[in-house]
């Protein structure tokens, strides 16, 4: 009688390979991605805000191989593995990493696949009416203070993605400042851009410390198109305090040109001091005079609110985890709504079907094993 050749698990050779396919995986998903964003605009995603489905993939890999582990354990204690071959000459253990990355891959075709991926067949003319904002984010080293919950940047950040998903037909751009001022993302309708531009913010973006309200007014109103006849109007996210200009006189010149500024508060009047971080985003203290005694950064109430009179807008001031953004949203929906025309894909065809017919070839692969590895003798 011919011995069969010894069964083995292989849980540590099937725990490195198929941890390094899911790293390679992922890294290829998102680099395909991230190349897509910026070399082919007309492909999108129709269900983009349903990506953590995804997920599902790196938990199902880390209950297979615990439960890979859990059946080596109890194999053994039924049998020596030497005595598994001819217990159950049928059984290959060695087939269980193959078997689930087949299972996996198909896994991964269906969820793309449900995430819709869709190709923009012409460009077109479409018209929408709307109201054109530009929004003015504070990235001032004191905007890492956490007295709203979580830093100032991080909560205003939010709300600006909050903001973003109650515009319809509305155009909107992204303007950054600390003491100077920047356009971080120009005027527009492509909501997803911004989205990626505002991903990008961090307090270190702008060389020149301080918080020049006034100036992020002024580069906010350069920011308009001159020549749309939409209502406009500036929303500054900022904690106001050590304020380089005069915001109020600035807020009262954009409004003589028809453009209405709001504020949003960013912080509390009592104050937090300013945290400090290594390269490696690990918390070294706060930021102090020199002294040893730590910065507190208070929100500038006063003067925000003054210049949302001087603007004719409205002032809000941020609570914990949360903006109350409908006073915002009601001016931007009291404004005289302009009919503008844009250019954007139509005709978009979907190709979820490529991504389940994937699906089925790995599933039919999967299948396959079991007639393809035949048990052979030595």
């Amino acid at each position: 009688m011919t011995a069969l050749r010894p069964r083995k698990f292989k849980v540590f050779a099937n725990s490195v390979a198929l941890t390094l396919a899911e790293l390679i995986f992922w890294i290829g998903l998102l680099l395909s991605y991230y190349t897509l964003q910026r070399v082919a605009p007309n492909v999108q995603l129709e269900h983009e805000g349903w990506w953590s489905i995804l997920l599902v993939l790196p938990v199902a890999l880390v209950v297979f191989l615990w439960g890979l582990r859990q059946k080596q354990k109890w194999a053994n204690e039924l049998a020596d593995s030497q005595l598994w071959s001819d217990l159950l000459p049928h059984w290959r253990p060695q087939l269980h990493g193959w078997r689930f990355f087949f299972w996996r891959m198909a896994l991964a075709s269906i969820l793309i696949g449900v995430l819709d991926l869709k190709v923009g067949a012409r460009l077109k003319e479409v018209t929408s009416e709307g109201v054109d904002v530009m929004v003015a984010l504070d990235v001032s080293t004191s905007m890492e203070a956490e007295d709203t919950g979580s830093s100032r940047i991080d909560l205003a950040k939010q709300s600006i993605q909050r903001l973003i998903k109650a515009l319809d037909g509305d155009r909107v751009g992204l303007v950054i400042f600390a003491g100077d001022a920047y356009v971080q993302c120009p005027i527009t309708t492509d909501y997803g851009a911004l989205k990626l531009f505002l991903d990008g913010v961090t307090t270190d973006l702008v060389p020149v410390q301080g918080t020049a309200v006034g100036r992020a007014i002024e580069v906010c109103a350069n920011g308009f198109d001159p020549e749309s006849p939409a209502s406009k109007m500036i929303v500054v996210f900022t904690d106001g305090e050590n304020h380089e200009d005069d915001a109020v006189a600035m807020a009262e010149d954009v409004l003589d040109s028809g453009i209405e500024v709001h504020t949003i508060g960013m912080g509390t009047t009592s104050g937090a001091p300013i945290p400090l971080y290594d390269r490696f985003g690990r918390s070294r203290g706060f930021k102090d005079d020199g002294d040893g005694n730590p910065i507190v950064t208070a929100l500038d109430e006063a003067t925000l609110i003054q210049v949302a009179e001087a603007g004719n807008g409205t002032y809000v001031q941020a609570g914990i985890g949360f903006v109350n953004l409908s006073p915002v949203i009601g001016a931007m929906n009291a404004l005289n709504q302009t009919e503008t025309s844009t250019v954007a894909y139509t005709d978009f065809t979907h190709q979820f079907h490529w991504f389940f017919l994937i699906a089925l070839a790995f599933i039919f692969a999967e299948s396959a094993l079991n007639i393809t590895f035949k048990p052979r003798s030595a």
